[in-house]
């Protein structure tokens, strides 16, 4: 073969590798947990690199993971000093979120985010739903809904009525920029939220590589070295 034709079908390859371990790092997790403040504090900016309601105009410096998200009417707190001291057997620990003043929460991402979205939820008296927009702050087209339905309390020998936990995700086309949260306010909880996979990951708030995409990682990586193999030998 040519040499500048392998040079070109290196390239390629080595541009496909990279690009699907840049895929497979796509998927981001907010378990709420960094934030400690007790009983509660709103997550307002905290997901976006900046503060949240405990500390935002006070002057401290703050400033959580800079994942392009902002939540309205969205409170951070846990047990057993929290907010919801009654939640127990959350998937990460000891934060979840919920809201109280109103009877939904808003997560919008200016940036968008595509293939899915998921999360972990605890209902146990009242139903809740999901709403995703193209669109921030509930605006535009649906791309996608999600019905919460009760899923009881007092499970795998917890006392703590929130200690239900069901795992929930949707796939969709297009490129999201808001959800809604919807239900009765203080009466559902939300943990591990995840964007970009339809399967809810890991806690403590790190991006994560969900199972699929760590299958596309290797993949990734398998490309990359049949990169360095086929360098070698037309060098």
């Amino acid at each position: 073969m040519n040499p500048s034709r392998k040079r070109i079908g290196i390239t390629l390859v080595l541009s496909l590798g990279m690009l699907v371990c840049g895929i497979a790092s796509a998927t981001t997790v907010m378990s709420f947990d960094e934030m400690q403040h007790q009983p509660a504090e709103l997550v307002d900016n905290y997901y976006n690199g900046g503060c949240s309601s405990s500390y935002s105009g006070s002057g401290i410096t703050c400033g959580g993971p800079n994942y392009g998200v902002v939540w309205s009417s969205a409170l951070a707190g846990g047990a057993p000093n929290g907010l919801w001291g009654n939640v127990a057997n959350e998937p990460s620990g000891p934060n979840v979120m919920g809201f109280l003043d109103a009877n939904s929460a808003i997560m919008n991402v200016a940036a968008g985010f595509d293939t899915g979205f998921s999360f972990y939820y605890a209902a146990p008296n009242t139903a809740g739903s999901i709403t995703v927009y193209d669109g921030l702050n509930d605006s535009g087209n649906i791309l996608a809904t999600l019905f919460l339905p009760i899923n009881g309390g007092n499970c795998d020998g917890f006392a703590q009525t929130y200690s239900c936990w069901s795992p929930i995700g949707v796939t969709f086309a297009g490129i999201a920029k808001s959800v809604n949260f919807g239900g009765v306010a203080d009466f559902i909880v939300f943990d591990n939220v995840t964007i970009g996979s339809n399967t809810p990951g890991g806690g403590n708030g790190n991006n994560v590589s969900e199972p699929a995409t760590l299958g596309m990682f290797g993949l990734g990586m398998l490309l990359i070295g049949l990169f360095a193999g086929v360098r070698r030998r037309v060098s």
